[in-house]
């Protein structure tokens, strides 16, 4: 008989406490959806999610009664959230979908786990526990889920346009869950009903591909979004997955954890920016990456070039820069990618020893002439190889700052 792999979220307090709750007056309750696929899995859980025939104001009601904080995080759509030993946990009323209209949608409760079931995206994410640990399994989702194989509920083209976000998440599922070939019948529909896409939301898309670059699989996954098109059409046609490729296949152990947003640098590259909806800090870290590698390009990468950058933006930011150099074949033997990074890591990066204070204090006036004296102080600094102390900088400031601070 098939058992969860982990379950010790199942048998915490909070979440026997919430089934507590819940399962009054013939009611039943059944954890479902990703904290069920995980525990198959043997994956993390990171999230409590219960599916339950009690109507959400009668959730609300009990878990008054039981002192249990509830916040009607979803009312209209049948869900409550529980917070019980700061765990949140989202309960959702039994319900089939009337009317779809993407995230949204027009639902009516009842008490068909079957219905309820059959509302989900795959079949995966459609078995149910209780809170004993006995699974039920409406639409025989338990072996797809052990073979790892993604497959949509029913039609696939009937659940994309239920939500055209479900093409994303079938990219993203495969590359984080799948096992073996793609789900052929789904990707036929994810391809033929692409142009979906264009109705959803930029911040809906920047979340699925963010998740979808540090995934298990991802070039996979790219990959096969690239061959139907669909990469080109959520970020651009200069989105390449040859570069991601170059990153995943170093052979050598960098130590370097290519977040997200590097990767979708060397994916997209600056066209990112413009196709999804990222923070002002993601932006900039593109931003830099892209200028670091346009810089190792144009000026090299010895160690004159390299200690410039490094004293200009950080290790962490300049190992980012040369991972995305490499993406783009501006760097292409290994063994100097490595020693760069090597370097970048051991190298102890001086701090500037000047600051204002000491320039007025040793007769520098304030003002541009100030402005003018410190990018010249810098260059100094930076031709003597970062060795001259204040004191020495001040000298060579004051021998020949009027004449060289003109030359600027």
């Amino acid at each position: 008989m098939t058992e969860l792999k982990q379950r010790g979220w199942l048998d915490s307090s909070a979440v026997q406490r919430a089934f507590d709750v819940l399962e009054q007056e013939g009611d039943v309750a059944r954890a479902v959806g990703g904290t069920v696929r995980n525990s198959l899995l043997g994956e993390v859980v990171d999230d409590v999610d219960i599916a339950c025939t009690a109507l959400p104001d009668v959730v609300l009601a009990r878990a008054k009664a039981a002192g249990v904080k509830a916040v009607p995080t979803g009312v209209d759509h049948g869900t409550v959230t529980l917070v019980i030993d700061h765990l949140p946990i989202e309960v959702t009323s039994l319900r089939e979908d009337i009317e779809t209209h993407g995230r949204h949608a027009t639902v009516k409760f009842g008490r068909d786990w079957t219905k309820d079931a059959q509302r989900r995206d795959f079949t995966m994410n459609a078995i149910y526990v209780d809170r004993h640990g006995k699974l039920f399994d409406p639409l025989g989702g338990m072996q797809d889920c052990l073979q790892r194989h993604l497959r949509f509920i029913g039609d696939p083209h009937h659940r994309i346009r239920e939500d055209y976000l479900r093409i994303l998440r079938f990219f993203r599922f495969f590359a984080t869950y799948g096992q073996g070939e793609i789900d052929a019948d789904g990707f036929a529909a994810c391809v033929e009903l692409k142009d979906g896409l264009s109705d959803l939301s930029k911040e809906r898309i920047t979340k699925e591909i963010l998740r979808t670059l540090t995934a298990p699989r991802v070039l996979d996954s790219l990959r096969l979004m690239e061959q139907g098109g669909i990469l080109a059409l959520i970020l651009g046609d200069g989105a390449d997955s040859l570069r991601i490729e170059r990153l995943l296949s170093l052979k050598a152990t960098t130590g370097v954890n290519a977040g997200a947003v590097l990767r979708l640098c060397g994916l997209a590259g600056a066209e990112a920016k413009a196709h999804l909806r990222l923070s002002n800090a993601q932006k900039k870290q593109i931003n830099i990456c892209l200028e670091i590698c346009k810089r190792l390009q144009s000026s090299g990468h010895g160690n004159v070039e390299l200690k410039a950058l490094l004293v200009g933006y950080g290790a962490d930011v300049v190992i980012e820069g040369l991972l995305t150099a490499w993406m783009y074949g501006v760097l292409e033997d290994e063994a100097v990618l490595v020693g760069l990074i090597g370097f970048a890591r051991s190298w102890e990066i001086p701090e500037f020893p000047l600051t204002g204070k000491l320039m007025i204090a040793s007769g520098i006036p304030a003002g541009p002439h100030m402005g003018k004296a410190m990018l010249l102080a810098r260059k100094l600094w930076a031709d003597a190889d970062y060795q001259p102390s204040a004191e020495v900088l001040l000298e060579q400031l004051k021998a020949g700052l009027d004449t060289q601070v003109n030359d600027l």
